[in-house]
């Protein structure tokens, strides 16, 4: 083979390789991040129960729950928290009987709803009105990263009070925890449309 041959050989082998080379390389403009993925939450399908098959006899109120929830009583009547296992979250229930003071109870709710607003981007009310049932009520929607993102209270206006918050044991993240908020937000309604006063 004469060397003119060996040169042409020599030099096509280095421009496929160099071309291999470059092809092979890792491009030099930076790499685009994934956005930020959120595990699938999803509430158990169950039957609601009612709250007194959790509670003892003389609880002051009934209502329906998610047929999930665990009842953790406290010692004052009527009190205690529903807890809800498959999203680590809660419901703190606290009933007040009403002795002439309706405003205070019902200023005390609006306080502690928005007490949040410092961290909450927005906070709407939705009014809940049965006659027939006797219950008055209000449910707070906190929007953003609040600890606890749905609140309500109830009364009949003349002797039963009570009031209940929903909490998440995790980092507060609106985005993340969307699905659990929504399920809480049917709970509370839920309890409004089944509340009865005993």
């Amino acid at each position: 083979m004469t060397s003119k041959a060996r040169w042409i050989i020599a030099v096509s082998a280095a421009l496929s390789l160099g071309t291999l080379a470059v092809w092979l390389w890792p491009s030099s403009s930076s790499a685009i991040p994934k956005p930020t993925g959120y595990l699938r939450i999803q509430s158990p399908e169950v039957a609601p129960i009612s709250l007194e098959a959790l509670t003892d006899p003389a609880f002051p109120y009934s209502m329906e729950v998610h047929g999930s929830a665990k009842w953790e009583g406290r010692p004052e009547a009527g009190w205690g928290d529903l807890v809800y296992p498959w999203c680590r979250g809660r419901m703190q229930l606290t009933y007040k009987p009403v002795q002439g003071n309706l405003g205070t109870l019902i200023d005390d709710a609006h306080t502690l709803a928005f007490k949040h607003s410092v961290v909450a981007d927005g906070i709407s009310q939705k009014l809940y009105v049965n006659p027939e049932t006797k219950v008055y009520g209000v449910l707070f929607k906190l929007e953003g990263n609040a600890a606890s993102s749905v609140q309500f209270f109830a009364t009949d206006s003349t002797s039963h009070f009570i009031r209940g918050a929903a909490y998440v044991f995790a980092t507060p993240n609106a985005d993340s925890l969307a699905p659990v908020r929504q399920f809480f937000e049917e709970e509370v309604i839920r309890y409004l449309e089944s509340l009865s006063w005993k």
